[in-house]
């Protein structure tokens, strides 16, 4: 088509929407990508979802999102499994959906709708709660049937468990304001059944990373730091709701933070990924301890509590004194507890992060890798404090950024969604803080990346990871959304209330 052709020709509107988001989706990188042209890619997919995105199959329809979807044909994909699954197990929920990994899709969905005063998002988020509370709820202990051992199964109608079938929210905190608006009844049942069920022991905060729906003991304790900083954010959270606070919720969450902290390396102060079982991530600090950090300055924000706030300080510091590697313009990615020396994994690395924070990961999760999640954690503390060791941090990020970007070139890597997402957010409040145009031109860059190596113009959707057409929500689309929502509108989100 000529360019004049447009304008020449009269067409019709959904012809000329058409148009203008197909030239608006053209493979692209930062210099000829204007910072307000994501939008309509996200509303268009968006769109796709809600039309060819939902339960459709089985007896029962309901109005939960598929967990799975063909960009292209739209409905569940052929196979139940990606060709490349990120998470081991049946956590990408196949055949099913699961709001657990939806979530931050439902909040972008909500700000879409706020942002163009279109309130079908708003609508269809709202029919999702809704069933979601109507079929996903343990009628014993008002946890939620959702996470890595649970799923609602969109062929048979029903949640179906797997491995245990356990309760586990990691690595992200919910998104209790979206679920509390909904139902706030069973969210707080939901949270205080986190409280009765993941802490082991309220005198010391032993928490496990599990809870049975059921009621039934889970075993011995697992205390990963990825569990903990969600359990710890969501006590806080719904003190937070009620009036005048709840003190005993959040002496709770403290003590739950304290479980990890107190039993840090002696010498370098580095956060064990978990102090129980023996085994490598026992003597292993990652980069994990920055979602723990994260969740629980926004635990501190809500409960007030500056010893939230101290630990998640003291952690991170400990990381960034022993972590970054100048020469190679990288973090490690793991750090021996007793020594602060980089500890380099075996061949087959199992859970294990690589010797450096990689950035795009193509190992299954979970790895215990969360560079921007860290490095959002230096971002927020160098808001709060001021403090020079983590605006160097910020810098030496970007770097790391910088440094990642240039190796995904060289080794054609392309990464998943929740991976751009996180580090154009992490970018973007970086040019903030630091008062600095330039990581906010590498975040131009790197949605450009996403745009070009996600995005599938004839088809209006984004896929999540490379090499198929599909877009699950275990891959972070939401998050994706999220980002380039902040990067349009120049706004930061306010998501204290989960962990993004």
């Amino acid at each position: 088509m000529r360019k004049d052709a447009v304008y020449s020709a009269p067409v019709n509107s959904r012809a000329l929407i058409a148009t203008l988001l197909a030239i608006a989706s053209l493979p692209c990188r930062a210099a000829d990508a204007p910072p307000d042209k994501y939008l309509p890619l996200v509303r268009a997919h968006l769109d796709k979802v809600l039309t060819a995105g939902v339960d459709a199959v089985g007896p029962d329809h309901t109005a939960m999102w598929l967990a799975g979807i063909d960009v292209r044909k739209g409905g569940q994909p052929a196979a139940p499994k990606p060709l490349r699954p990120r998470w081991y197990r049946d956590i990408n929920s196949p055949r099913g959906s699961n709001l657990y990994w939806d979530q931050s899709t439902l909040v972008a969905a909500l700000e879409i709708s706020r942002l163009t005063a279109d309130t079908k998002y708003k609508a269809a988020v709202d029919r999702y709660l809704a069933d979601f509370f109507a079929q996903c709820v343990s009628k014993e202990t008002g946890l939620f049937y959702w996470g890595n051992h649970a799923y609602y199964d969109v062929f048979a109608d029903k949640p179906v468990q797997f491995e245990g079938g356990y309760h586990e929210i990691r690595p992200h905190t919910p998104a209790w304001d979206v679920l509390w608006a909904a139902d706030p009844a069973k969210t707080e049942r939901a949270i205080r059944a986190i409280a009765a069920g993941h802490v082991k022991d309220p005198k010391t905060g032993l928490f496990c990373r599990h809870a049975a729906p059921d009621g039934k003991k889970t075993g011995a304790a697992k205390p990963f730091l990825e569990a903990g900083g969600p359990i710890v954010q969501s006590l806080c959270w719904l003190a937070s709701k009620k009036p005048g606070g709840d003190a005993d919720l959040v002496d709770l969450a403290v003590r739950v933070a304290k479980y990890s902290f107190d039993r840090r390396g002696e010498t370098t102060g580095l956060l064990r990924n978990q102090p129980v079982d023996k085994r490598w991530d026992y003597f292993a600090a990652t980069t994990e301890s920055g979602v723990w950090a994260v969740a629980l300055l926004r635990a501190a924000d809500l409960s007030g509590r500056a010893e939230l706030r101290d630990m998640a300080r003291a952690a991170v510091a400990a990381y960034l004194k022993y972590g970054w590697d100048d020469a190679a313009g990288l973090y490690f990615g793991q750090l021996d507890i007793d020594a602060g020396q980089p500890k380099t994994p075996p061949a087959k690395r199992e859970y294990m992060p690589a010797r450096y924070a990689l950035l795009f990961d193509s190992f299954t999760f979970p790895t215990h890798n969360y560079p921007m999640s860290m490095a959002e954690a230096c971002v927020t503390l160098y808001a709060q404090t001021r403090d020079d060791q983590f605006r160097l941090a910020i810098t030496h990020w970007v770097t790391h950024v910088r440094t990642s970007l240039k190796q995904a070139d060289e080794q054609k890597t392309v990464g998943y969604a929740e991976e751009y997402g996180r580090t154009i957010r992490f970018l973007t409040r970086a040019a903030r803080a630091l008062n600095d145009p330039a990581p906010l031109e590498l975040a131009r860059d790197v949605a450009a990346r996403a745009v070009r190596d996600l995005h599938v113009p004839d088809a209006a959707m984004f896929r999540t990871h490379p090499g198929e057409d599909r877009a699950d929500a275990v891959d972070g689309v939401g998050l994706l959304f999220l980002a380039l929502i902040e990067l349009d509108t120049g706004k930061e989100l306010d998501l204290r209330g989960m962990s993004f």
